[in-house]
């Protein structure tokens, strides 16, 4: 796989974060699905998902997995990158599995008082 930098390696990452997760839900669809819902018809000819099947192949892209990273962490990384179809394809994917989403954080114990 050729060497990826800024955005696009960030993108590499995110899909690669969201395939794990979509794993982890057990969900009928992946992101090469999400991918080809996205942007098939919307590039036509120039349409490729090729590249997606390399992610992988990227050290960098594997040791993602390793980081920090939630449903929320995903969304707007791909925001941020301009990949708003896939978002939407995303979202359209879950109300279709009827899957909800939450986010909960928990950032440590406060002490018990004592009675």
């Amino acid at each position: 796989m050729a060497s990826m930098h800024g955005e696009h390696l960030s993108v590499a990452k995110v899909l690669y974060q969201l395939e794990f997760y979509l794993d982890q839900l057990n969900t009928t669809f992946d992101i090469y699905h999400l991918y080809s819902e996205a942007y098939r018809e919307q590039r036509g000819s120039l349409y490729d998902e090729r590249w997606l099947y390399y992610l992988d192949d990227n050290p960098q892209v594997q040791n993602c997995l390793d980081e920090s990273f939630t449903l929320q962490t995903i969304v707007e990384t791909l925001l941020r990158t301009g990949h708003e179809p896939l978002v939407r394809a995303l979202m359209r994917a879950f109300r279709r599995e009827r899957i909800s989403i939450t986010q909960r954080f928990m950032y440590g114990a406060t002490p018990r008082r004592r009675p």
